[in-house]
């Protein structure tokens, strides 16, 4: 079942014109891995797998590892309504789940791949499952570039398939690190919490090729926190090819 996403529309402050730089990043012969948290401020389980997901994604590689953190909103009515959630991120996990051939959907739930039951608190099994990931032969090429604009970024994304790519769809995903939520009710109720590499827009799927888009990311992000992924998958949820694109590298971005 493909899953289609409407695209946000919201602002950015303004960047001085002369800021304005462009960066990019490739995929090579190997296949860049991609994890995907499901999580929610409204479950008392997710705290600590959120802090884990952040500690790995501080030391990533971001051409050979993406970390995405897609804020659910099936707990909103439960007390607490997170801020970060979108329908959009609670039909994407189903769909992912039903592809897979399972019917378990859960929170915190920790997808590599059709690896759809990771378990984030046995580690080393899981770093193990992303290096097996990242030793395949990459299936698509992959080349990501953004370009500062006054309102946000010009990207340019475009993908190549191998013959055995077949099937192969592609996302783009905005993210953003340093995130912080008092929470006031619900299971997390008094905690502060704090949330990197959360999915602030989702662009796909497309069939291979070229994509060429504007992004303007929410009210008041920083766009020194900001980062974009691309990533390649198959309607059977097989993750081809992933890389990001931290925003910061890009030159002096307001």
């Amino acid at each position: 079942m493909k899953l289609q996403i409407a695209l946000m529309v919201l602002s950015l402050l303004p960047m001085e014109a002369d800021a304005a730089a462009s960066c990019e990043v490739r995929s090579g012969p190997q296949a860049g891995a991609l994890l995907e948290l499901y999580t929610s401020e409204g479950c008392s389980s997710c705290p600590p797998a959120d802090r884990w997901f952040s500690g790995l994604a501080a030391g990533a590689d971001p051409a050979r590892l993406s970390l995405l953190a897609f804020h659910v909103d099936y707990w909103d009515g439960l007390g607490w309504r997170d801020r970060f959630a979108q329908h959009a991120f609670t039909l994407r996990q189903g769909n992912r789940v039903e592809a897979g051939g399972s019917t378990s959907v859960y929170t915190p739930q920790l997808m590599l791949s059709q690896q759809l039951h990771l378990n984030w608190s046995q580690a080393a099994s899981v770093l193990d499952a992303v290096h097996a990931a990242q030793l395949r032969p990459s299936l698509v090429d992959l080349h990501l570039r953004a370009n500062a604009q006054a309102q946000g970024w010009r990207v340019d994304l475009e993908s190549l398939a191998h013959p055995d790519a077949r099937g192969a769809l592609m996302y783009l995903a905005l993210y953003e690190d340093g995130l912080t939520s008092s929470v006031r009710a619900g299971e997390n109720s008094g905690v502060t919490l704090h949330h990197d590499r959360v999915v602030r827009g989702l662009w796909g799927p497309w069939p291979v090729g070229a994509r060429h888009l504007d992004v303007q990311p929410p009210a008041h992000a920083r766009a020194k926190f900001l980062g974009l992924t691309a990533f390649v998958q198959d309607e059977a949820g097989r993750t081809l090819q992933a890389l990001s694109l931290p925003l910061a590298a890009c030159g002096d971005a307001h």
